[in-house]
């Protein structure tokens, strides 16, 4: 493992309000598409899976996040925010979270 990177989290073990690293294939993404945030500016939004070898977990990557990935590349994100989407974990890059390839 790499100098720098946090231990990783099995996506089984995620758990909201919590920053977490995670190995894991994206699965499946959704078209990108636009919404208008609250200060009317428009910003993409792009919505996957991502599953590791205990389970899966939802995806979202904003603005220029959507073009980081494709369906079948093997991730790592590091320093993402786990947050609760209707009663399940969902992972964004948050603020300071970042997205590598594998």
């Amino acid at each position: 493992m790499s100098a720098g990177v946090p231990p990783k989290t099995f996506i089984s073990d995620l758990r909201p309000s919590r920053v977490a690293t995670i190995e894991a294939t994206v699965v499946q993404l959704e078209p990108v598409r636009e919404i208008i945030q609250r200060d009317g500016l428009k910003k993409r939004v792009r919505n996957g899976r991502l599953k590791d070898d205990t389970g899966e977990v939802s995806l979202v990557l904003w603005g220029d996040e959507v073009d980081l990935v494709a369906q079948g590349d093997r991730v790592r994100i590091i320093g993402g925010w786990v947050k609760d989407y209707q009663g399940r974990p969902q992972i964004s890059l948050g603020r300071t979270g970042r997205l590598e390839k594998l």
